[in-house]
Protein backbone atom coordinates (compact mmCIF):
# COMPACT_ATOMS: atom_id res chain seq x y z
CA UNK A 1 0.00 0.00 0.00
CA UNK A 2 1.38 3.41 -0.95
CA UNK A 3 1.99 5.98 1.77
CA UNK A 4 -0.76 8.25 0.43
CA UNK A 5 -3.29 5.39 0.51
CA UNK A 6 -2.22 4.52 4.05
CA UNK A 7 -2.69 8.14 5.20
CA UNK A 8 -6.15 8.27 3.64
CA UNK A 9 -7.12 5.04 5.40
CA UNK A 10 -5.75 6.25 8.75
CA UNK A 11 -7.60 9.57 8.45
CA UNK A 12 -10.95 7.76 8.20
CA UNK A 13 -10.56 5.55 11.29
CA UNK A 14 -11.88 6.75 14.67
CA UNK A 15 -9.34 6.83 17.52
CA UNK A 16 -9.53 5.61 21.08
CA UNK A 17 -9.11 8.27 23.82
CA UNK A 18 -5.54 7.04 24.43
CA UNK A 19 -4.64 7.32 20.74
CA UNK A 20 -6.32 10.74 20.54
CA UNK A 21 -4.12 11.91 23.43
CA UNK A 22 -1.01 10.57 21.66
CA UNK A 23 -2.04 12.11 18.34
CA UNK A 24 -2.29 15.51 20.02
CA UNK A 25 0.55 15.20 22.55
CA UNK A 26 3.29 13.78 20.34
CA UNK A 27 3.24 16.65 17.80
CA UNK A 28 3.40 19.20 20.62
CA UNK A 29 6.48 17.45 22.01
CA UNK A 30 8.12 17.06 18.58
CA UNK A 31 7.45 20.56 17.19
CA UNK A 32 7.90 22.57 20.39
CA UNK A 33 10.59 20.64 22.34
CA UNK A 34 12.49 18.15 20.17
CA UNK A 35 12.84 20.24 16.99
CA UNK A 36 13.68 23.46 18.88
CA UNK A 37 16.47 21.64 20.72
CA UNK A 38 17.75 20.24 17.44
CA UNK A 39 17.26 23.49 15.47
CA UNK A 40 18.28 26.15 18.01
CA UNK A 41 20.12 24.91 21.11
CA UNK A 42 22.55 22.55 19.34
CA UNK A 43 23.35 25.01 16.51
CA UNK A 44 23.72 28.04 18.81
CA UNK A 45 25.83 26.42 21.51
CA UNK A 46 27.60 23.60 19.63
CA UNK A 47 27.76 24.16 15.86
CA UNK A 48 28.32 27.94 15.76
CA UNK A 49 31.25 27.85 18.23
CA UNK A 50 32.71 24.71 16.63
CA UNK A 51 32.53 26.31 13.16
CA UNK A 52 33.63 29.66 14.60
CA UNK A 53 30.56 31.40 13.15
CA UNK A 54 29.76 34.96 14.23
CA UNK A 55 26.37 36.01 15.58
CA UNK A 56 24.08 37.75 13.12
CA UNK A 57 23.47 41.47 13.66
CA UNK A 58 23.31 43.28 16.98
CA UNK A 59 21.26 41.79 19.80
CA UNK A 60 18.50 44.42 19.62
CA UNK A 61 18.18 44.13 15.82
CA UNK A 62 17.98 40.33 16.04
CA UNK A 63 15.38 40.39 18.79
CA UNK A 64 13.27 43.07 17.07
CA UNK A 65 13.11 41.45 13.63
CA UNK A 66 13.12 37.90 14.97
CA UNK A 67 10.26 38.84 17.32
CA UNK A 68 8.15 40.22 14.48
CA UNK A 69 8.70 37.06 12.42
CA UNK A 70 7.90 34.88 15.46
CA UNK A 71 4.62 36.76 16.02
CA UNK A 72 3.61 36.30 12.37
CA UNK A 73 4.37 32.58 12.68
CA UNK A 74 2.45 32.14 15.94
CA UNK A 75 -0.52 34.07 14.54
CA UNK A 76 -0.75 31.78 11.50
CA UNK A 77 -0.22 28.65 13.62
CA UNK A 78 -3.02 29.50 16.04
CA UNK A 79 -5.37 30.73 13.29
CA UNK A 80 -4.80 27.53 11.31
CA UNK A 81 -5.32 25.20 14.27
CA UNK A 82 -8.55 27.02 15.14
CA UNK A 83 -9.83 26.69 11.55
CA UNK A 84 -8.91 23.00 11.40
CA UNK A 85 -10.67 22.28 14.67
CA UNK A 86 -13.81 24.38 14.12
CA UNK A 87 -14.37 24.05 10.37
CA UNK A 88 -12.42 20.90 9.49
CA UNK A 89 -13.41 19.00 12.63
CA UNK A 90 -9.89 17.64 13.01
CA UNK A 91 -6.19 18.40 13.44
CA UNK A 92 -3.11 18.64 11.20
CA UNK A 93 -2.13 15.10 12.20
CA UNK A 94 -3.15 12.27 9.82
CA UNK A 95 -4.33 10.23 12.83
CA UNK A 96 -6.94 12.92 13.54
CA UNK A 97 -7.20 14.51 10.11
CA UNK A 98 -9.82 17.07 9.24
CA UNK A 99 -13.14 15.58 8.19
CA UNK A 100 -14.10 18.58 6.05
CA UNK A 101 -12.07 20.41 3.42
CA UNK A 102 -11.12 23.77 4.91
CA UNK A 103 -10.92 26.54 2.31
CA UNK A 104 -11.93 29.47 4.51
CA UNK A 105 -9.35 31.86 6.00
CA UNK A 106 -6.48 31.33 6.56
CA UNK A 107 -6.73 28.62 3.89
CA UNK A 108 -8.20 31.12 1.43
CA UNK A 109 -4.85 32.97 1.47
CA UNK A 110 -2.51 29.97 1.24
CA UNK A 111 -3.02 26.21 0.97
CA UNK A 112 -0.45 25.67 3.71
CA UNK A 113 -0.90 28.25 6.46
CA UNK A 114 0.37 25.82 9.10
CA UNK A 115 3.67 25.32 7.24
CA UNK A 116 3.88 29.08 6.62
CA UNK A 117 3.37 29.73 10.33
CA UNK A 118 5.78 27.02 11.52
CA UNK A 119 8.54 28.06 9.11
CA UNK A 120 8.16 31.71 10.15
CA UNK A 121 8.12 30.75 13.84
CA UNK A 122 11.33 28.71 13.53
CA UNK A 123 12.99 31.25 11.21
CA UNK A 124 12.13 34.05 13.66
CA UNK A 125 13.71 32.16 16.56
CA UNK A 126 16.84 31.57 14.45
CA UNK A 127 17.06 35.28 13.66
CA UNK A 128 16.44 36.24 17.31
CA UNK A 129 19.24 33.99 18.59
CA UNK A 130 21.55 35.07 15.74
CA UNK A 131 22.68 31.59 14.77
CA UNK A 132 23.90 31.11 11.21
CA UNK A 133 23.91 27.31 11.48
CA UNK A 134 20.36 27.41 12.87
CA UNK A 135 19.21 29.43 9.84
CA UNK A 136 20.78 26.84 7.53
CA UNK A 137 19.09 24.00 9.43
CA UNK A 138 15.71 25.80 9.22
CA UNK A 139 16.19 26.24 5.47
CA UNK A 140 16.83 22.49 5.07
CA UNK A 141 13.85 21.67 7.34
CA UNK A 142 11.65 24.01 5.27
CA UNK A 143 12.64 22.33 2.02
CA UNK A 144 11.91 18.88 3.49
CA UNK A 145 8.53 19.82 4.97
CA UNK A 146 7.45 21.56 1.76
CA UNK A 147 8.55 18.55 -0.32
CA UNK A 148 6.46 16.28 1.94
CA UNK A 149 3.45 18.57 1.49
CA UNK A 150 3.90 18.82 -2.28
CA UNK A 151 4.54 15.15 -3.03
CA UNK A 152 2.56 13.32 -0.35
CA UNK A 153 0.02 15.49 1.46
CA UNK A 154 -1.38 17.11 -1.69
CA UNK A 155 -1.99 13.66 -3.22
CA UNK A 156 -3.70 12.54 0.00
CA UNK A 157 -5.96 15.61 -0.01
CA UNK A 158 -6.81 15.10 -3.68
CA UNK A 159 -7.74 11.49 -2.93
CA UNK A 160 -9.82 12.43 0.14
CA UNK A 161 -11.61 15.50 -1.25
CA UNK A 162 -11.47 14.98 -5.04
CA UNK A 163 -12.56 17.76 -7.39
CA UNK A 164 -13.28 20.18 -4.54
CA UNK A 165 -9.64 20.08 -3.47
CA UNK A 166 -8.34 20.25 -7.05
CA UNK A 167 -10.45 23.35 -7.76
CA UNK A 168 -9.24 24.96 -4.52
CA UNK A 169 -5.63 24.06 -5.40
CA UNK A 170 -5.94 25.82 -8.76
CA UNK A 171 -6.89 29.19 -7.26
CA UNK A 172 -4.92 29.27 -3.98
CA UNK A 173 -1.13 29.72 -3.70
CA UNK A 174 0.97 26.90 -2.28
CA UNK A 175 2.76 28.75 0.54
CA UNK A 176 3.09 32.52 0.35
CA UNK A 177 -0.21 34.11 1.38
CA UNK A 178 -2.08 36.19 -1.17
CA UNK A 179 -4.83 38.64 -0.38
CA UNK A 180 -8.18 37.04 -1.18
CA UNK A 181 -9.82 38.61 -4.24
CA UNK A 182 -13.39 37.54 -3.36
Amino acid sequence: MKLVDKLVTISKNPLSPKNRFMAKGLPIFVFFFFFPTLFFIVPKFVLDPWLNLPELFSTMTRIFFGGIIILIGVYFLLWTLKAQKEIGKGTPMPLMATQNLVIQAPYSFTRNPLAFGLINFYFGISVAIGSISSLIIILIFSILILAYIKFIEEKELAQRYGDDYLAYKEITPFLLPRRNNK
